[in-house]
């Protein structure tokens, strides 16, 4: 079996939804970048809890104060939408509400100068039919991401339980092996314990993690799954 190699980009983030719409008939606007930015692709095209969403990282030798009053600047002269400010850590946040679409800038300071993400929202809430691949009773959906990479459709999950991890891992180590997944148990890792699984050409896996105080003393499955 294919290993499964996965990086958990957002914190959350194999259950199928199906969606209002298919993600290869979304068109996002581009982000009109600053002159020296250097960006790279996140995602081109992804749905994040419903909406319609891109992402860049940048890097650029100007400062976070540089680089949202630039912004600033640039969506005042543009009128009618709404700015809006935030501030969490040592990160700036800009972003600008215009016609259907928020565009924001994250940025914090680095030794070269700033880094961050460009992201463009559409601001339009999904209707999402009932996912039909089988949950652990009394799960809640904290978030559901759906992209497409180079053709290929993968979709991440994230669920909490007042269940405990192990109690979890064994209902869909049986449930998984029922509906002809093909699986073994992954190595421990830091955040949990995973199984990964097979089926065809589609691949999965899951993450077990226990409760924590955190998430009000519940238990996190991160759920993700590549379908081929």
């Amino acid at each position: 079996m294919h290993k499964i190699l996965i990086t958990l980009a957002m914190t959350v983030t194999l259950i199928r939804p199906l969606y209002a719409e298919d993600l290869t008939s979304i068109n996002l606007p581009l982000f009109d970048v600053m002159h020296g930015m250097k960006t790279e692709w996140v995602a081109k095209k992804m749905i994040y809890n419903g909406q319609p969403m891109s992402i860049q990282n940048f890097s650029i030798n100007r400062s976070p104060k540089d680089v949202v009053r630039h912004f600033e600047s640039r969506w005042k002269v543009q009128g009618m939408g709404q700015l809006k400010h935030q501030k969490i850590g040592d990160e700036l946040t800009i972003g600008f509400v215009d016609r259907g679409y928020t565009y924001s800038v994250q940025v914090r300071e680095n030794k070269s100068g700033s880094v961050g993400s460009l992201v463009v929202t559409r601001n339009k809430e999904f209707k999402q039919t009932k996912i039909q691949f089988p949950i652990y009773p009394d799960s809640q959906v904290v978030s559901r991401i759906h992209s497409v990479d180079m053709g290929v459709k993968s979709e991440t999950i994230t669920l909490s339980s007042y269940r405990s991890a192990s109690m979890q891992k064994q209902w869909y180590r049986s449930i998984l092996q029922r509906n002809g997944w093909i699986g073994q148990e992954g190595s421990a890792e830091n955040r949990g314990q995973t199984l990964e699984y097979q089926k065809g050409k589609e691949l999965c896996q899951l993450i077990f993690m226990g409760k924590n105080t955190i998430k009000d003393n519940r238990s996190i499955v991160m759920i993700h799954w590549i379908k081929g």
